[in-house]
């Protein structure tokens, strides 16, 4: 059978989207005939992962009112026009719809169940997100500097956006860093990661004069995106520093606290 043209939109969810920090937790597909094939999570262990504790009955049951509404909204469309935006400004929810892609299929239902286990389904590789810092840990203890750093210094919280940022590790430089590892190795994440990095760097820097300084491991991403974002991270007060750039932050805290 001929491969047709598709559209599909992946369910999220974040308790603080101010913070743009979102969890895939479904995905929607919609073939050339309206039929709308949908697959949602059942497992919330990534969004406990990510978020802390939270109620998973509520969760599973607001995900498939939130489905269900999707599935509704887009089987009543035309496909080409149908707007995930019109869709989210309509409720004010936990969830949202990404804006909708094209895929390639034979059946709706099938590339659902494709989406879902590259874009949302959680396995080992979950992992990674704490490797990260084991792995800043390790370039830090290697650069000779460990001993010179506030490991988990107290938490510092940002009235603002109501949350407590923890970072890795601390040391004073005129004004006090936070030293923090994060992941920017794929477009979507990573910018997800950044939006959120830089509103706390901001707000660190103007409310409680402190400096946010984050080291990131951006897989294959280019050096265009790098500079990109670290030009972003020093306009709001923030360093950013590639994981093969330890060596130049290392230099740096030997030269602040000797």
């Amino acid at each position: 059978m001929e491969a047709i043209r598709m559209l599909y939109s992946i369910i999220q969810f974040s308790p603080f989207p101010e913070r743009f920090e979102y969890v895939n937790v479904g995905v929607v597909v919609v073939d050339g005939r309206n039929k709308v094939a949908i697959k949602i999570t059942d497992d919330v262990s990534r969004v406990k992962k990510l978020f802390g504790e939270i109620n998973a009955s509520f969760l599973k049951s607001a995900l498939h009112d939130f489905s269900q509404r999707a599935v509704l909204y887009l089987s009543r469309q035309e496909a080409e026009y149908a707007r995930a935006e019109e869709f989210n400004s309509k409720r004010a929810d936990l969830f949202r719809l990404t804006p909708l892609n094209a895929v390639a299929g034979n059946k709706a239902d099938i590339v659902a169940e494709r989406l879902f286990g590259e874009l949302v389904a959680w396995r080992a590789n979950a992992k990674k997100v704490e490797r990260i810092n084991t792995l800043l840990t390790s370039a830090f203890q290697e650069a000779g500097v460990l001993s010179l750093l506030d490991k988990r210094p107290a938490p510092v919280h940002i009235d603002l956006y109501g949350v407590d940022v923890q970072a890795d590790y601390g040391y004073q430089n005129g004004v006090y860093n936070l030293i923090d590892a994060a992941r920017f190795d794929s477009p979507h994440r990573g910018l997800a990661e950044a939006g959120k990095r830089i509103l706390e760097g901001k707000a660190i820097s103007e409310m409680l004069g402190k400096r946010l300084i984050v080291v990131g491991d951006f897989g294959t991403q280019s050096d265009r995106v790098v500079d990109n974002l670290r030009s972003d991270f020093e306009g709001v007060g923030a360093k950013l520093f590639r994981l093969e750039e330890v060596d130049e932050l290392s230099d740096e805290i030997r030269r602040a606290l000797h």
